[in-house]
């Protein structure tokens, strides 16, 4: 009869396992998505997919530390999964959006329709988003796929009080994405639809 495995080591086999997913995705972002966004950057034409209408919605700087709490969300999945096979199949899952994204940056490159606006005393935050989001890699809206994909992994492992948290955090993060102009609707569902097929079928697998 086999002994029973010690928790600690098993916690600590998790832990090891996002770390390395972690930095693994972060390469493989990072290599994709600012390479893609330097392609566009050469290319004398990029498309538009946005509607007249949509340049109405109002900047509102204040949104972006949601904006930025989408960082957050790995920690909670690496937090709560019971095995590395989870941490696998996220990784798998995450590394799919990221070169499905990038095949779209480089086949559609896009052009944000705002003006710029003056953030106020959210420069910081505004300028360092600048520097991260990239300015042509806009459909799909990776911040919502990756987002709402860890989500749907995330919500069989999660209690009451944990899902009503990612319940009302996640729109306010999509919401985020719209009023720091930092996307248009088209990129926000195209990504929430790449993050839907991805994710599965909420409380389809427990791991």
């Amino acid at each position: 009869m086999r002994p029973a495995p010690d928790p600690v080591d098993a916690r600590a086999a998790i832990g090891w396992a996002f770390a390395w997913a972690g930095l693994r995705l972060c390469a493989l972002f990072g290599a994709v998505f600012y390479g893609a966004d330097a392609w566009a950057a050469h290319r004398p034409w990029r498309w538009h997919f946005y509607a007249e209408w949509e340049l109405a919605i109002p900047y509102w700087p204040a949104a972006y530390p949601v904006y930025h709490s989408v960082f957050l969300l790995p920690l909670l999945l690496g937090w709560r999964a019971r095995s590395v096979v989870l941490i696998r199949h996220w990784e798998r899952r995450m590394a799919t959006a990221i070169v499905i994204g990038g095949a779209c940056f480089v086949l559609l490159p896009a052009e944000l329709g705002f003006a710029p606006v003056d953030p106020g005393a959210w420069q910081p935050l505004a300028q360092i988003t600048g520097w991260v989001a990239g300015r042509h890699n806009l459909l799909p809206s990776l911040h919502v796929a990756l987002s709402l994909l860890t989500c749907r992994l995330l919500w069989p492992l999660a209690g009451p009080a944990l899902r009503t948290a990612l319940a009302l955090w996640w729109p306010l993060l999509v919401l985020s994405v719209l009023l720091t102009h930092q996307h248009h609707l088209a990129d926000v569902l195209t990504g929430a639809a790449l993050g839907a097929w991805l994710g599965g079928q909420p409380g389809s697998r427990r791991h």
